[in-house]
């Protein structure tokens, strides 16, 4: 049984895992690399097993906590991410898509009841502009729905959901990362250990570095506008399906 296997057993389904709860795991690794490389009994299969069951009970909360964390990092970022970033993309103004292509999601959309306004209507009132195309956003998510988890839309979900999670995380992630690549080394430092345990422990201090480089310059509003985007374009393409109800 792959690990997947067992945490969807304790109630966590595909998106949960991917999206939620890998990016709060992500803010622990140093940790947990930390302490196995220092207290051997946590290298054990049993001390394996048994924090894995004795966690079971948080993985629901932990994952629940990163989407929380993402949530904030979505409403502060605006239109620069989520639902509001797809509704950003239909509108006139923006350049983004391409003016054809754009033109195509309207008239789709449009020959489903929703309304979309003219360019000229989008200069004189934006804020009714942007809730039409707020709404058709709502509405294209409700009829992708029955079938997402099938599709390339939800795996680009998947993505963004983690990119976003992650960067809720990161005040966290980064000063777990810190704390450890600190500590690792001043233990390295001051015991003793033969050389090839020394060399394995330089080789995590160099990971924990990698790790501080990865929050500090990777993980960023950018890597979340990225991710928004592919989903948004993969959202659009529904329009134009020749299947799509």
């Amino acid at each position: 049984m792959s690990a997947d296997d067992l945490l969807r057993g304790v109630g966590l389904d595909r998106y949960d895992i991917n999206a939620r709860l890998k990016p709060a795991l992500f803010v622990l690794l140093p940790l947990f690399v930390t302490v196995a490389f220092w207290i051997p009994l946590a290298r054990t299969g049993s001390g394996v097993v048994v924090s894995l069951l004795s966690a079971c009970g948080l993985l629901y909360l932990i994952a629940q906590t990163a989407r929380r964390l993402g949530r904030a990092v979505e409403r502060r970022m605006g239109n620069a991410a989520g639902r509001k970033h797809s509704a950003r993309l239909l509108l006139h103004a923006d350049a983004t898509i391409a003016a054809e292509t754009k033109a195509r999601y309207h008239a789709y959309l449009q020959s489903h009841g929703l309304s979309i306004s003219a360019p000229e209507e989008e200069q004189v009132s934006p804020d009714t502009a942007f809730s039409r195309t707020r709404s058709a956003v709502d509405w294209l998510l409700e009829h992708t729905r029955p079938n997402a988890q099938k599709t390339l839309l939800f795996n680009e979900n998947i993505a963004y959901g983690y990119h976003r999670n992650l960067y809720g995380m990161k005040p966290v992630g980064l000063l777990i990362a810190v704390t450890a690549i600190t500590g690792h080394g001043a233990l390295l430092w001051v015991r003793p250990l033969d050389e090839a345990t020394l060399w394995i422990g330089l080789l995590i201090e160099a990971g924990l570095a990698v790790t501080v480089l990865l929050w500090s310059f990777v993980v960023t509003e950018s890597s979340v506008s990225d991710a928004s985007l592919a989903y948004a374009q993969q959202l659009f393409n529904h329009c134009e399906t020749t299947t799509a109800n």
